[in-house]
């Protein structure tokens, strides 16, 4: 009978200590979170070759691919976005295992007298201590789990954006080879007309001169835009994990001219508080300090405890069974230290958050004014300063068709037309890539070309561990 009751009792803790829980496994509110924020589907992509997801982007990339069907190759295809599913995993796994219980401990003595015989002593603890702390290490986790979508979700916001811009890059780089095509069309004019004139005598070797070198110009500036387009497309092919045969892709469409149609610039500092990421980050990571703070001061007023059963049985006798109880003494490490820097950890994170809002309103501010002063100079060039340049050269025609100048000072108000031309092309793709840092910024990412200079140390992670010595 006292066997029976010995192994009824290891039983009921061993039964005890097997209790588990569950994390969230379905990534729907992080796809709804980037679908909301970029208006843009985020497939889940597989950490693994899958030949569905192969063939998906084969297929997007046989035709012209607009932004759409970038942001979701990106999506699909992008390595570091399959990381990133990895990290959520991995804060998934440890919220799991923070609402664990701890493994109960067995152990045995065996004892061989000088005049025969065996003595036996076997224990099965468990420390009992861990039970009041599950519930606070579980909402560490949760928190630190919070963190994690949101940091993950910036990751994704920030690689559509991302591609958006380098699209923008690549699109303008195109038209900038079609200008200079132009510009080496009109050099090449002017030189076979400066080679009849000089032959004809009627146009000195000095002008001559000029014109050729003014072709040979052209020819080296065209060649340089043909450069820029074609390393304008790589960033976009990192973006989308491409390469070898793959990236024999072309880029459909071309700049929108109203950079700002469709933004609301009212409310910007606002709306950028509220949307961002990185604050939701650094928000939960806080209220995970905050529940760290609470277990250490448990701790440092309970001390780690193991309760268990004893069994022992003298050579010859019969067993004996009893409970167990063994109490960590606080002599050395009173849990003092683990309390105050928890706390400074705390603070630490507090002042930071205070900073990053600020940095995130001086950001808004910043692409607010961007934006809509590079939105006036494009709507400038292209209703006032470039219909002039037009009047011009066609008055110049005009003149000219009268005898009255001649045919250089036509090519010459094309080439200040053509001129005119590229830096329409350059704001415009400037004013682009500031709505869309403007439009990530509101989507809750903070853009890299308004990251502060200054980078706050991030905050301590995994701090859910709730053993004294191993912080």
């Amino acid at each position: 009978m006292p066997r029976r009751r010995l192994l009824l009792a290891i039983s009921a803790t061993a039964l005890a200590s097997c209790s588990s829980v569950q994390a969230p496994n379905d990534d729907a509110d992080l796809h709804d979170a980037v679908r909301t924020r970029t208006l843009h589907d985020a497939p889940t992509p597989s950490t693994s070759p899958d030949p569905a997801v192969a063939d998906d982007v084969l297929a997007l990339l046989r035709a012209p691919i607009d932004d759409a069907a970038a942001v979701r190759i990106a999506l699909l295809n992008n390595h570091r976005v399959r990381a990133s599913y990895e990290r959520l995993g991995i804060a998934r796994a440890e919220l799991v295992q923070a609402g664990l219980l701890r493994n109960p401990v067995f152990d045995g003595d065996a004892r061989f007298l000088l005049d025969g015989g065996t003595e036996l002593e076997l224990g099965l603890a468990q420390p009992f201590v861990d039970l009041f702390y599950r519930p606070l290490r579980r909402r560490i986790a949760a928190h630190e789990f919070a963190a994690a979508q949101s940091k993950v979700t910036d990751d994704l916001v920030h690689l559509v954006f991302a591609v958006r811009r380098s699209g923008v890059h690549a699109r303008t780089a195109n038209r900038l080879v079609e200008l200079q095509r132009d510009a080496l069309h009109a050099a090449e004019a002017a030189h076979e007309l400066a080679v009849a004139l000089h032959a004809a005598g009627n146009l000195t070797d000095q002008t001559l001169a000029m014109e050729r070198v003014g072709e040979t110009r052209a020819r080296l500036d065209l060649a340089a835009a043909e450069l820029s387009a074609k390393e304008a497309t790589e960033p976009l092919q990192r973006l989308l994990g491409l390469w070898g045969a793959h990236t024999e892709w072309t880029l459909a469409g071309n700049l929108p001219d109203d950079p700002v149609q469709g933004v609301d610039l009212a409310r910007i500092e606002t709306r950028a508080i509220a949307s961002s990421l990185e604050l939701a980050a650094h928000r939960a990571q806080m209220q995970a300090l905050a529940q760290q703070l609470g277990l250490r001061s448990w701790q440092q007023w309970l001390p780690d405890g193991s309760l268990g059963v004893s069994a022992i049985r003298e050579p010859g006798g019969e067993w004996g069974l009893g409970p167990r109880l063994a109490l960590e003494l606080p002599l050395f490490d009173s849990g003092a230290t683990a309390r105050e820097r928890a706390e400074r950890q705390l603070r630490a994170g507090l002042h930071e958050q205070v900073q990053l809002a600020i940095e995130i309103r001086s950001a808004a501010r910043t692409l607010r004014e961007r934006t809509a002063l590079l939105a006036e100079r494009v709507r400038f060039l292209r209703d006032v300063h470039l219909p002039q340049r037009e009047t011009v050269v066609r008055t110049t025609l005009q003149t000219y068709n009268a005898m009255q100048i001649g045919v250089f000072d036509v090519l010459a108000q094309r080439r200040l037309q053509l001129a005119d031309a590229r830096e329409y092309a350059t704001t415009l793709r400037d004013a682009h890539l500031a709505r869309l840092d403007l439009q990530q910024l509101l989507a809750g990412s903070l853009p890299t070309s308004v990251a502060t200079a200054y980078a706050a140390a991030p905050l301590p992670t995994n701090t859910a561990s709730p053993e004294r010595g191993h912080e």
